[in-house]
């Protein structure tokens, strides 16, 4: 995993302490602490925020597979995607998870309309294969960017805190008019028309 050897001994401790019943756990969307966990803050849901977000928001985990926000987890180093883990199905995790996750996003996109609003990584959205997502699907990915003296560019920091804020717009809002997404203002982004085509909608600052 590349990590210190102090984070090398905490995993070794996760993952021995793993099985066990008195194991803490957690909520998904409160035991997650990154950048776009940061910015989806969870922690502030109404009972009504949490309720939509069980129903319609989904996470992609090198661990789990698929969570919801309300699922129980044990404490873990996030286990990356991209990590080359051979398995008893393939190379890697995306040859383990790929079907099961892509199956599920299946099932979930008939729910809401075969709309999928993807707000993962690129690392996270190459787990899920298109050719099993229902016909006629529709698959918007916002991307985020900065005003900056060569122009608008991605920054990666800013990004991964504006996918989490734009979920929270989206479950505070309790969207379900993929139009309204582009009324996403937090902390001054606003759609552009001009940047954006049919499977990208650019926002910028």
């Amino acid at each position: 995993m590349n990590i210190n050897p102090q984070l090398a001994y905490d995993v070794y401790q996760y993952i021995h302490a793993f099985p066990l019943s008195k194991t803490p756990r957690r909520q998904a969307a409160l035991a997650y602490n990154g950048i776009a966990y940061q910015g989806l803050n969870a922690k502030t849901f109404s009972e009504k925020d949490w309720k939509f977000a069980q129903k319609h928001l989904v996470h992609i985990s090198g661990l789990y597979g698929v969570l919801r926000p309300l699922d129980l987890i044990e404490p873990y180093r996030s286990l990356e995607m991209q990590i080359p883990l051979a398995n008893y199905r393939g190379k890697d995790l995306y040859t383990f998870w790929s079907d099961t996750i892509s199956n599920y996003l299946a099932k979930q996109m008939k729910v809401d309309d075969n709309i999928w609003i993807n707000l993962a990584s690129k690392e996270y959205t190459k787990a899920v294969n298109r050719k099993l997502l229902p016909k006629g699907h529709t698959v918007i990915t916002p991307i985020f960017k900065q005003d900056t003296d060569k122009g608008y560019k991605q920054i990666v920091v800013y990004a991964k805190k504006a996918r989490g804020m734009m979920s929270r717009f989206i479950i505070q809002n309790q969207l379900t008019d993929i139009e309204h997404l582009k009324g996403f203002d937090t902390e001054g982004y606003t759609f552009s028309e001009q940047l954006s085509d049919d499977k990208e909608w650019v926002f910028i600052r």
